[in-house]
């Protein structure tokens, strides 16, 4: 995905929505995906754990959820 691209996506997305990316591991990948997604601010993380994760991992699903737009890159579905 170029910047021209990116901002274009942005752009379409209200001002104050949050934007996330994959946490951890090492180097970097192309952005191959760009998606919506409810999520939670993670209070008990730990230094591997994102800061939010999503709904389906908390069986209180209404408290704190947000909507954000989340990068993906080429092998994140490895992590």
């Amino acid at each position: 995905m170029t910047a021209e691209e990116l901002i274009a996506r942005l752009e379409a997305l209200p001002p104050d929505t949050p934007v996330l990316v994959e946490g951890y591991e090492t180097g970097f990948d192309d952005i191959v995906e760009f998606t919506s997604e409810q999520v939670v601010r993670y209070r008990h993380a730990q230094e591997w754990d994102g800061e939010y994760q999503t709904l389906d991992r908390f069986s209180n699903q209404e408290t704190g959820a947000l909507q954000a737009a989340v990068i993906w890159g080429r092998r994140g579905h490895r992590r």
